[in-house]
């Protein structure tokens, strides 16, 4: 059985496309200012003499929300408006597409690296679990002189008065204490929860509880334990819970370890962790406590916490809450785009919209006005707003319909391209009573009716005829995307904030730079066009750089994600785009995640 998902991925490119203003890249790119003023100048001399403005007629064609303060619309001055920012994404984001761009780190994907744990596998599980299990084992469990050791190893992760962070190794004897669940229930006379990981502190030390504990206790002492044949010892589950004193700990500033601001920020990224929080949680205790209670580290450490820690030459890898924490793969997502993408060369959304403080955009969004009183559907909790979850790499990376690649595949992976949502009529959007319960992944919105009317204008000034034609294609104005709708704001997993968009290309006349006035007037500033002499040359670029071929199948799955008219009138079109569910909170996971079945590609969703 396939996997369904509200989005799918328009192809990447076979190479970046060069703007003509790549022409000047070698003095745009200097550290010399006067030398990239000289060159962008020359550049708008020779070819950049086309300014104008695009009007927008937008039509809602499924309820939109596009957030503003908490739940409510975005509504500056009490009025609804669609902020020209939203307008802007959505058409740099395609324009990305349409003219086969570079892909940036910093701008274009969220580069960080993809967290994962798997414990165990069996001979009963799919062979994608076994896999990754192997791929697991190895990174924390390690041989040395043919003895099994861990990799993995525990110490304190220290935060200091600058925002940075340390771990502070166990000294190796003491790395392995630890308690019975009972016992330590009835030493301290507490109940330990069945479900739930946490950190407690009694006197000098961290009792570290990790993941759901089973309901059944050995309430009684070691004995009682090691009674039980070792066969069935792995049935009863977690019986134990690890412990470390602050004496136990090397606190000797030489020793311990930096934490890289990148696996600090890896870690903050990885928004499938559950429970500890080794940087936020109530586990951690303050420095001054910690100092009284033995620890010996220095005045510039505010708080400690108990972790778990992968190191290599000196840096923890990772780090997280026990001995089976979460890690990332070795590989990043900007790893899984081909390297030809990532050159410096100034592809057309670059070249358009801006290079921060070498140039500046050449494109300016106004605010989409309203077109009479915009009416709002009732305020109503939402199903959860998806966010980009590359864990499911079954989903996100390139299969060959053999062994499933994960993203440390020794044989290279390559993401699927661009993600884009397609259009879903029939999409309900509001939680379910058990959803609507997990506060901590769910919000109240407040869409805008379909039916909504705005209008706006795109204002351009100093455009060549290609980059007018670039950017046109993203509204095909030759009128071939008669069908085509657009996605904007959020819920666009949700199905909501499909726009139907009509737009008319006005370009100013020669007469409105020498002539202020008309017969007392102001002048008319431009004359309404087509634009297809622009979106030719643009097409005729494309080939000439030798991409039509990729750029064709570009343009037919686009279009087919773009086409309004499939979403409304075919018959089952809303359960071929429907994500599935996977949510662990609820139970309600559907069997293709547990396979990981992998996502068909756009041609096949759209034709069925």
């Amino acid at each position: 059985m396939d996997a369904t998902a509200a989005y799918n991925f328009i192809p990447l490119p076979d190479k970046i496309l060069p703007a003509d203003l790549d022409a000047y890249r070698k003095d745009l790119l200097s550290d010399d200012e006067t030398r990239r003023h000289k060159a962008f100048r020359a550049f708008l001399n020779k070819k950049g003499n086309l300014s104008g403005h695009i009007d927008l007629d937008m039509e809602t064609l499924t309820p939109l929300f596009i957030g503003g303060n908490g739940e409510q619309p975005f509504s500056p001055a009490g009025r609804v408006i669609l902020p020209g920012s939203t307008i802007r994404g959505m058409v740099k984001n395609l324009l990305k597409i349409v003219s086969c761009g570079s892909w940036r780190g910093d701008e274009d994907v969220n580069d960080r690296h993809v967290y994962f744990r798997c414990l165990m596998a069996t001979k009963k599980d799919p062979a994608w679990k076994g896999d990754l299990h192997k791929l697991y084992s190895n990174r924390m469990i390690g041989m040395r002189q043919g003895k099994v050791v861990r990799n993995a190893k525990t110490g304190f992760l220290a935060r200091d008065k600058r925002g940075g962070y340390f771990v502070y190794p166990l000294l190796p004897q003491h790395a392995g204490r630890r308690i019975l669940i009972g016992e330590y229930e009835d030493t301290f006379n507490v109940s330990v929860p069945v479900k739930g990981a946490s950190v407690s502190w009694r006197d000098d030390t961290a009792y570290v509880i990790t993941g759901s504990q089973p309901a059944y206790r050995l309430k009684r002492t070691r004995q009682a334990y090691e009674a039980v044949p070792e066969s069935r010892r792995r049935t009863l589950g977690k019986q134990f819970i690890r412990y470390y004193s602050l004496r136990d700990a090397d606190w000797s500033t030489n020793h311990r370890i930096p934490v890289p601001e990148a696996v600090i920020s890896d870690y903050i990224e990885d928004t499938n962790r559950r429970g500890v929080d080794l940087l936020e949680d109530k586990g951690r205790l303050p420095a001054e406590k910690a100092k009284a209670l033995g620890a010996g580290f220095g005045d510039d450490i505010i708080s400690v916490i108990p972790c778990g820690y992968l190191e290599r030459n000196g840096e923890v890898t990772a780090f997280g809450h026990g001995l089976c924490f979460r890690i990332p793969y070795e590989n990043g997502i900007m790893d899984a785009i081909p390297a030809n993408l990532q050159q410096d060369t100034i592809d057309f959304a670059t070249a358009i919209f801006g290079d921060k403080e070498r140039w500046a955009s050449r494109v300016f969004f106004e605010d989409g006005e309203p077109e009479g009183n915009i009416e709002k559907l009732e305020t109503a909790t939402a199903h959860p707003l998806l966010q980009p979850n590359p864990t499911s790499y079954q989903l996100y990376l390139e299969q060959d319909g053999r062994k499933l690649k994960h993203w440390d595949a020794p044989e290279g992976v390559k993401i699927r391209g661009y993600k884009m949502y397609w259009h879903n009529k029939m999409s309900d959007w509001k939680a379910t009573e058990d959803e609507a319960k997990l506060t901590n992944v769910v919000r109240k919105i407040t869409p805008i009716k379909r039916g909504s009317h705005f209008y706006a204008k795109v204002r351009f000034q100093n455009l060549s005829e290609l980059e007018l034609g670039a950017l046109l294609t993203v509204f095909d104005l030759a009128g071939a995307g008669k069908t085509a709708a657009y996605k904007f704001g959020q819920g666009k997993s949700l199905g909501l904030g499909s726009v139907k968009m009509k737009a008319t290309l006005h370009l100013d006349t020669a007469e409105f730079y020498t002539t202020l006035f008309t017969d007392g007037a102001l002048a008319e500033p431009a004359s309404k066009t087509d634009g297809s002499e622009y979106l030719t040359a643009f097409e005729a670029y494309i080939g000439k750089n030798g991409l039509s071929r990729c750029w064709e199948q570009t343009m037919r799955e686009l279009a087919e994600m773009l086409d309004w008219h499939h979403a409304d009138t075919t018959t089952g079109w809303s359960q071929r785009v429907k994500s599935m569910s996977g949510n662990v909170q609820t139970g309600d996971v559907d069997e293709r995640f547990i396979n990981r079945d992998i996502l068909p590609g756009v041609d096949e969703v759209y034709n069925g």
